[in-house]
């Protein structure tokens, strides 16, 4: 009998304890970030400081380390990118570093089957390349991963205690973008005439290749003639100095917009007209 209630409290405590869950020292953390037109996608384990001296002590100074806890890190690109003008494929990768007081190394691994550092293998690594040291104001409990987007490209930022390491992932989206542009827009392959807009409308926001913009915009009124059309080429071509085109552009768009094609309401049409008039007085100015 007493065998029995012994082994059924066994067996109840035992299934008790399965039910308890502890929260990991290092939990795990993922980031899927979109990079102009390409994804870079992190996985990674997050160490806690909990008061302990970081980089010098916990993480040795000139010695390989996994980058974070457990598996280490691991790096994923979807499609071909940039790293320290070295083209890196699509595809996942191990991500360690070798930190030191001034600068870090950083490598890219082929091989993402490995648990932190064992079977690590240096001929396999892809990239090598060192990033300087930068001191933060801000303390970082937990060690981060985090990526800031610069237009079309990235920066991978590696932080942890009051210290952190940069490098940029390029991603040559306005290369990808161009190519497509050139053989699928400007070829006239695409009727869609909000494609265009779009995509006209992108340039000219980032006030990079205004020439193709005004191209793209041409296509667009076209194909289908819209005040918002007109209002974008003016824009263009006030933004590379061509007045008196925008001049006449917005000439064109006036007359337009006097016979309401869109069945604007009463208020909306008299807010575009005086937009319209604003925009006459200006491109007036800018002629004289």
């Amino acid at each position: 009998m007493k065998v029995y209630l012994l082994l059924l409290l066994l067996l109840s405590t035992s299934g008790l304890a399965a039910q308890i869950e502890f929260p990991s020292l290092s939990p795990k953390g993922s980031i899927e970030q979109k990079v102009g037109i390409k994804t870079i996608s992190i996985a990674y384990e997050r160490p806690i400081a909990r008061g302990r001296k970081i980089f010098g002590e916990l993480v040795p100074f000139g010695a390989i380390w996994r980058t974070g806890a457990g598996n280490g890190t691991k790096i994923k690109f979807d499609d071909e990118v940039v790293i320290d003008d070295i083209a890196i494929p699509a595809g996942q990768y191990s991500l360690f570093t070798i930190p030191d007081k001034k600068e870090w190394t950083i490598i890219l691994n082929s091989d993402s089957t490995v648990y932190g550092l064992e079977g690590y293998d240096e001929t396999k690594d892809i990239i090598r390349f060192k990033t300087n040291v930068n001191t933060t104001e801000r303390y970082y409990e937990s060690f981060t991963i985090d990526i800031d987007l610069i237009r079309a490209d990235s920066e991978l930022n590696i932080s942890w205690e009051n210290t952190r390491v940069t490098f940029e992932i390029k991603t040559q989206t306005d290369k990808s973008l161009m190519k497509m542009v050139n053989e699928e827009l400007l070829a006239g392959k695409v009727k869609d005439s909000d494609v265009l807009d779009v995509d006209a409308d992108y340039y000219y926001f980032l006030n990079t290749e205004l020439e193709t913009a005004l191209k793209l915009i041409n296509l667009a009124i076209d194909l289908r003639k819209v005040s918002w059309y007109y209002d974008l080429k003016i824009d263009i071509l006030t933004s590379r100095k061509q007045y008196e085109e925008a001049l006449e552009t917005l000439k064109i768009g006036m007359d337009y917009v006097k016979t309401n094609p869109e069945n604007w309401t009463e208020e909306r049409h008299q807010r575009a007209s005086e937009e319209q008039e604003r925009k006459m007085k200006d491109l007036l100015r800018k002629i004289k």
